[in-house]
């Protein structure tokens, strides 16, 4: 009976110290797991800075040596910073090339283009992903099946034919096949994308009315706005580095676009590089600049497709 009142009078002494300890274990662990965050977080931005400044150095000695001298953009150990500044590169290429008629024929080729691909790889994809019909994924597997044939595959027959039409020397064989689905990337990057969108959408239209045109024009397509942005930043990209095809197909200088109108800079015994780096500045000037209004739904375009919804 007397070492009831003892525990009793034990009891109250040691319960304070259980919420203290409780509080700083608590505060402990959130200490530590705001380290790992902020040491997780540190290391993915330490590996991307990295990663940046690896893809962006050859960017900036290309930019950089467009304003050198001949002999500097050949001297070693390399010249990062150019001294003196040559101003007239850009002025000398442009004077030496007709440069703008090259960058004009370039513009019009991948806007052509850029028209045809719109139309016909949305068509294509809407019909493998939004209607039903016999042998349809089969269909599809067999067109993707055609982005592993290599253009040198392909290039005699297609040049057989292509000169059986007339089409040698302009940029009709480059620009007529894309109105007829000849961009198969294109295609699947759609056909996922509109898949994403429910079904209950185009459902619903069908039941008022709508038939499979107008739900594809005004129902799909405004829905599919970053995939479109992001076939349309593919496609300019191509055509604007596409150097085979216009050097197949394309024999008056005159119709050069940028890729082969800068490979008349080459000499047959001396380059002057700086010269060739100034072209290839300009060049690359509008991808960047493009890119840059357009990143945001780019990389949206990118993010939605393939997650089925």
């Amino acid at each position: 009976m007397r070492s009831a009142p003892t525990q009793l009078s034990d009891s109250p002494q040691s319960s304070p110290a259980q919420p203290t300890r409780t509080r700083d274990g608590r505060r402990g662990r959130r200490s530590r797991a705001r380290i790992r965050v902020l040491g997780a977080g540190l290391s993915k931005h330490t590996v991307l800075i990295v990663l940046s400044a690896m893809f962006a150095l050859p960017l900036v000695w290309m930019a950089g040596t467009s304003f050198k001298t001949a002999g500097q953009a050949l001297q070693l150990p390399v010249v990062w910073w150019p001294h003196p500044f040559v101003w007239s590169n850009y002025p000398g290429l442009f004077a030496a090339l007709p440069y703008f008629r090259f960058f004009w024929n370039t513009f019009l080729y991948a806007a052509i283009t850029i028209v045809g691909v719109l139309i016909s790889s949305s068509l294509v994809a809407y019909g493998f992903s939004r209607l039903r019909w016999p042998g349809r994924d089969g269909v599809f597997y067999v067109m993707l099946m055609t982005l592993i044939l290599p253009f040198a595959c392909t290039l005699i027959p297609l040049f057989v034919m292509y000169k059986n039409f007339g089409w040698i020397g302009t940029y009709l064989p480059l620009e007529v096949p894309t109105f007829f689905g000849s961009s198969v990337f294109s295609t699947f990057l759609l056909r996922q994308f509109f898949m994403t969108i429910p079904q209950s959408l185009s459902e619903a239209a069908r039941i008022d009315g709508a038939n499979e045109f107008y739900i594809y024009s005004r129902i799909i397509l405004p829905l599919a706005k970053p995939a479109l942005a992001s076939v349309i930043l593919f496609q300019f990209v191509y055509c604007w580095n596409d150097y085979l095809g216009p050097l197949v197909y394309i024999s008056n200088q005159n119709s050069y676009p940028l890729s082969l109108g800068l490979a008349l800079i080459l000499g047959e015994f001396t380059t002057n590089w700086a010269w060739v780096m100034a072209g290839a500045t300009a060049a690359t000037a509008p991808i960047v600049i493009l890119f840059f209004f357009t990143q945001r739904t780019f990389i949206q375009g990118i993010t939605l497709t393939g997650t089925k919804g």
